[in-house]
């Protein structure tokens, strides 16, 4: 059985909210692909001042306070790191050998592990964490 659970990265609301973004069609599927089929939906605090602040800057202060205001009123479940979740992120970075992993990404599969959610919802590279994989329609 296919999990339910998909965590939401920054550039997934950002090209849902952006309807000039060049991913907006994808993200607005995959966002209706989720709500029909009652998906769990989980993101962090990191996230939501990411793209709070992307928002901000890129399109207007307004959007930016109109997501904070869905996201206050969704079901969307807020992931919050322990103490022990950073310590192992930090770990996790000094002993890799990839460039590519930010304290972000380290933190976020760490957060999704924990917690079960083997997918993300992203459109950038995502470095392979515990079995994290990005989330793809079905056909």
């Amino acid at each position: 059985m296919i999990s339910k659970k998909v965590y939401i990265a920054t550039d997934g609301f950002i090209s849902f909210i952006d309807r000039a973004h060049p991913k907006h069609l994808h993200a607005a599927a995959q966002f209706r692909y989720f709500a029909q089929n009652s998906y769990q939906l989980y993101t962090t605090i990191v996230t939501i001042n990411d793209v709070y602040s992307e928002l901000s800057n890129a399109i207007s202060p307004s959007v930016a306070k109109d997501f904070l205001r869905a996201i206050e009123l969704s079901n969307i479940n807020l992931l919050y790191p322990e103490e022990s979740d950073i310590k192992r992120a930090l770990r996790l970075i000094t002993s890799s050998q990839s460039a590519d992993l930010t304290f972000t990404n380290a933190v976020t599969a760490i957060l999704c592990n924990k917690r079960s959610v083997p997918q993300i919802c992203t459109f950038k590279y995502l470095p392979a964490l515990f079995g994290l994989q990005s989330f793809y329609l079905p056909l």
